[in-house]
């Protein structure tokens, strides 16, 4: 399993700290609450989810295009996804106004069986 670097920036797992696929296991999943700040200050969107990894020293708040790639491979119930493992990597997305926003996606291949999930 490859080991994430860290960043003094955020609170969250941050995308540039990212430099190859990295594969982790899903420690736990839940929903943001009031303490959860999202970018600006802003309270957090409901519909975001927050994975905390084994062995990360940070979360990562995860948004739908990411809940929908992890559903795809494990299913729709989140408590199905602790102990499963993800497959990390760096990309661009237009987010915030900005089409080249660095951010987290998830392989669409099972790290353990390397094979694509059927919904693909």
């Amino acid at each position: 399993m490859s080991e994430l670097k860290v960043s003094d920036t955020s609170t969250y797992l941050e995308a540039q700290t990212i430099d190859k696929d990295t594969t982790v296991a899903i420690e736990a999943v839940r929903s943001p609450g009031p303490a959860d700040i999202g970018t600006g200050g802003k309270p957090m969107s409901e519909k975001s989810m927050i994975l905390k990894y084994k062995n990360a020293s940070k979360e990562h708040v995860i948004p739908r295009v990411v809940q929908k790639s992890i559903r795809a491979l494990y299913g729709n119930s989140t408590s199905g996804w602790v102990g499963k493992k993800i497959t990390l990597y760096y990309t661009t997305c237009s987010a915030f106004g900005n089409p080249k926003t660095p951010c987290i996606r998830v392989r669409n291949i099972n790290p353990d069986t390397g094979e694509a999930p059927e919904a693909w």
